[in-house]
């Protein structure tokens, strides 16, 4: 008589699967889109979670060519895959590829009407900029924009009621005035971050009224001939890294709190210049706690011995 010996090897548990659904939610969003979408093969738990994503990111690098993103992201949105009631919270895009701005617009028209607060759009290459749509900058809901190589043209009205998060790399004005517009728009703006931002009309015309008055913290990096400092005489926390000597200062910067200077530039006559124009600044700002000065290529043989190039200096007043 033959037995049979039966094994019973137990189902390892899906662990993953047995969360709630806002945790489950919470991990999507931190994938890209594509890949949020692509879990709903894993099984039915996971099946229609991806619809109801409020953090939405795209990223053309994992599609062949700019045709197959665009049929991705309509199917997606336009052709309503996604819950249509649920609104779109966050919105990330990532652009390698060249596209039409007639498809960048319907790409950030959808998430806009659906009470988007965070807007990233991070375009890659280097030889072409897409054109911000102007119905952006009228959003009653956006607190968070960031921008990477995106051109700003003269919008009819700039209105972001909600604003605190402007963040601006490699940003192309047409002029001055549109920077200053745009920048005008944003009443409760606390946090501005600008680098190597560009202007086709190279003249320069302040408007020495201008000041972002709810400002609490600026990171201005390499603008500082762009940006005027007077704009920044409310802020608490101030970080400029200087190609040159800036303007003579005027007025006071009564709620600044910390400083920090960092100087790039290989010119050894702006010595003089430079730590003059540091003493007026020091004078001007009664309140300052903390200053941090860095040098950054500074020639050794101009170098104050007092002074390191690569040396941090934090003084409490």
């Amino acid at each position: 008589m033959s037995r049979r010996l039966l094994l019973r090897i137990p189902r390892k548990e899906d662990r993953i699967s047995d969360l709630p659904d806002s945790l489950l939610d919470h991990i999507l969003s931190f994938l890209p889109t594509k890949d949020a979408v692509a879990t709903s093969i894993l099984s039915k738990r996971w099946k229609p979670l991806w619809r109801s994503q409020l953090s939405l990111y795209f990223d053309d690098r994992s599609f062949p060519g700019t045709l197959a993103f665009c049929q991705f992201f309509y199917s997606f949105v336009t052709m309503r895959l996604r819950d249509s009631i649920l609104p779109i919270l966050s919105f990330h895009l990532n652009f390698h590829y060249r596209f039409y701005n007639k498809d960048f617009h319907n790409f950030l028209y959808v998430p806009i009407t659906r009470g988007l607060q965070t807007l990233i759009i991070h375009i890659s290459h280097s030889h072409y900029s897409n054109t911000l749509p102007s119905f952006v900058l009228t959003s009653n809901t956006l607190s968070v924009l960031k921008l990477i190589k995106i051109t700003l043209n003269d919008a009819p009205c700039v209105d972001l009621p909600s604003l605190k998060v402007l963040h601006l790399k490699y940003v192309t004005f047409k002029c001055y005035a549109y920077l200053q517009k745009l920048l005008a728009g944003c009443p409760i703006l606390q946090d501005l971050q600008t680098k190597h931002l560009r202007m086709k009309i190279p003249n320069k015309m302040y408007n020495l009224g201008f000041a972002i008055s709810s400002l609490v913290r600026a990171n201005i990096s390499g603008d500082i001939m762009i940006i005027s400092l007077e704009w920044f005489h409310n802020v608490e926390h101030l970080r400029i890294q200087l190609n040159w000597i800036p303007h003579t200062i005027r007025g006071m910067f009564h709620n600044l709190t910390h400083l920090e200077l960092i100087f790039n530039f290989d010119f050894p006559s702006l010595e003089i210049l430079k730590w003059s124009w540091i003493i007026k600044l020091l004078q001007n700002s009664p309140n300052l706690q903390t200053l941090v000065i860095h040098e950054v290529h500074l020639d050794a043989v101009y170098c104050d011995t007092e002074w390191d190039s690569t040396l941090l200096i934090h003084s409490h007043f």
